[in-house]
């Protein structure tokens, strides 16, 4: 390619830029469909022309797009990297389980993951746990090594494996300095465990790093009252009270404790709270 064809191939990728910042998004794609055709601009202009249909919500398209310049270009493995985080991105499992599997030839970190990754969302559990293990051996040192420990931990409990999954969760957190989802698991686990004080220790440290996520507040709550943590359980579900299965369950949970400690008339006030909610509910269906 010579110096002047090179200089236009990069003025126009700063044109297309210049579009996108003013929000002209159909110029930018013209001329990356122009850029495309040339071989020494292809790669960039794919992936870029690629972004822009995925934020248009063209997902096939992207894909598409991606496909073609693979056809020639098969060896690129940082592509072929891409368009299956693509693919995951877009919870289009069944075209990711086949697009890595075209490509198994390839050794690598991410495809390994991605491939037990996409199994996990399948509800192929078995299948993605045996990646998940068959990664833990060939890539001790990959980034990737605290996400595999967590979901392996999510489905360890997803098959009343409890020890498996803490032991899997601690691992997670303990290489990742701790994630929000992570605490939130150990608490799950603790708590099917009813190891009520862990659990509750958990949960406070998921919510002090994600203090949005109502059903996380749902279930502080349910600990709470486990833990006959009464009052501090009601304090919180002043601001997390909602028309949900989930509040229909922590109000007969206030009822039954309530019921228990011989609190008739409060643990009757609690029940027919939940009836209120389940009958709605179950008009709303």
């Amino acid at each position: 390619m010579g110096i002047i064809e090179s200089l236009n191939i990069e003025a126009q990728f700063k044109k297309a830029s210049v579009y996108i910042s003013n929000n002209n998004t159909l110029a930018a794609i013209q001329i990356y469909q122009k850029l495309i055709m040339h071989e020494e601009s292809e790669r960039d202009s794919t992936i870029k022309l690629a972004d822009l249909y995925d934020k248009a919500g063209k997902t096939k398209s992207a894909v598409d797009l991606f496909n073609r310049y693979l056809e020639k270009n098969s060896n690129d493995e940082e592509i072929i990297k891409l368009v299956s985080y693509f693919l995951v991105k877009n919870s289009l499992f069944n075209d990711a389980q086949v697009f890595i599997d075209k490509f198994q030839n390839i050794q690598n970190d991410n495809l390994l993951f991605l491939k037990g990754l996409v199994n996990f969302h399948k509800n192929e559990f078995y299948d993605s746990q045996q990646i998940f293990v068959l990664f833990l051996s060939k890539y001790k040192t990959s980034k990737l090594v605290p996400s595999v420990f967590f979901y392996l931990a999510k489905i360890y409990l997803q098959n009343s494996l409890f020890d498996d999954a803490l032991k899997s969760i601690k691992k997670s957190i303990e290489l990742s300095d701790g994630a929000a989802e992570s605490y939130k698991i150990e608490a799950e686990i603790y708590l099917f465990k009813e190891m009520y004080y862990h659990a509750n220790e958990s949960i406070k440290k998921a919510l002090k790093l994600n203090p949005t996520l109502i059903e996380w507040k749902h279930l502080e709550i349910k600990i709470l009252i486990l833990l006959d943590e009464i009052k501090k359980a009601k304090s919180k579900f002043d601001d997390a009270f909602d028309e949900s299965e989930s509040t229909y369950k922590i109000l007969n949970m206030f009822g039954n404790w309530y019921l228990k400690n011989k609190e008739i008339i409060e643990a009757n006030k609690y029940f027919e709270m939940a009836k209120d909610i389940n009958k709605n509910n179950r008009l709303n269906l």
